[in-house]
């Protein structure tokens, strides 16, 4: 099953890293929106990898299990979410992110990503994609030293 591939702890950690290497690589080509699509995946997967170390499963079927044993997950919701905010409330750092002042506005602008930023043909600025891309770097360094 699709849900399956890809979905381990060491398969997100990767792809993390990854995107946002492939995001950087997409601002140097001019491909701004296409940059800001793939950087918003950097911390989706970084939140699921810290997710599962947290909750010491492999897998993100692993995870949604004991989550929603655990009730901290709805029945009717998943981990198989491109939601960012959800997903850090799940982890437990968005209380501790709003408090901080300086990596709150990179949260405030990373949650505005979405996975159907694939399809638009909306003319997006260089300076966007690099704030975006900013905003993205400074999250998965907060996530990394905060989340987990």
């Amino acid at each position: 099953m699709a849900k399956d591939h890809f979905s381990g702890v060491t398969e997100q950690g990767k792809a993390s890293i990854h995107r946002l290497d492939d995001a950087k690589s997409l601002i140097q080509k001019k491909r701004w929106r296409g940059a800001m699509y793939l950087a918003g995946y950097a911390v989706e997967c970084l939140l699921k990898k810290q997710l599962m170390l947290k909750n010491s499963c492999h897998t993100l079927r692993e995870l949604e299990e004991v989550l929603k044993t655990k009730r901290q997950l709805a029945s009717s919701s998943s981990v198989f979410t491109h939601q960012i905010e959800p997903l850090f409330k799940l982890a437990g750092g968005l209380d501790r992110l709003r408090q901080n002042e300086k990596a709150w506005p990179h949260f405030n602008r990373v949650n505005e990503w979405m996975p159907a930023w694939r399809y638009a043909a909306t003319y997006t600025t260089r300076e966007e994609a690099e704030d975006f891309i900013e905003s993205v770097e400074s999250l998965v360094r907060w996530i990394a030293a905060n989340v987990g």
